[in-house]
């Protein structure tokens, strides 16, 4: 578990970097904002890297994580950065990622900072 533990804070780091990244903007900001997408793309990608390191064991006991789905977005964000499809990762951001900061939290049994 404490390489799992280690992974996961290195994915609440990401995840707290995204939140940052997009607190003060709306999805035009965020469309306009080069720095600002590839900068947020570039913790989908830490993400969905990070994911795939986490051990099945942990992945089979949170299995309401869709783990496929996070690496999968990785794949498509690393290799098909240009056709990205700007809704869907604007979502990602506002929905899942807040979803995810949580999730981890609770790992944590943390309320705040993890």
């Amino acid at each position: 578990m404490k390489k799992d533990e280690n992974i996961l804070l290195h994915m609440y780091d990401d995840i707290t970097d995204i939140i940052n990244f997009t607190k003060d903007i709306d999805f035009n900001n965020f469309v306009e904002n080069s720095l600002i997408r590839k900068a947020v793309c570039m913790s989908l990608i830490n993400l969905g890297e990070l994911s795939k390191l986490l051990s099945p064991e942990f992945k089979a006991k949170n299995n309401t994580v869709p783990w496929k789905n996070i690496s999968g977005l990785r794949d498509i964000t690393a290799h098909k950065y240009h056709t990205l499809n700007l809704d869907i990762i604007w979502a990602v951001v506002k929905y899942d990622i807040p979803e995810m900061e949580l999730f981890i939290k609770k790992i944590f049994n943390k309320d705040s900072n993890v």
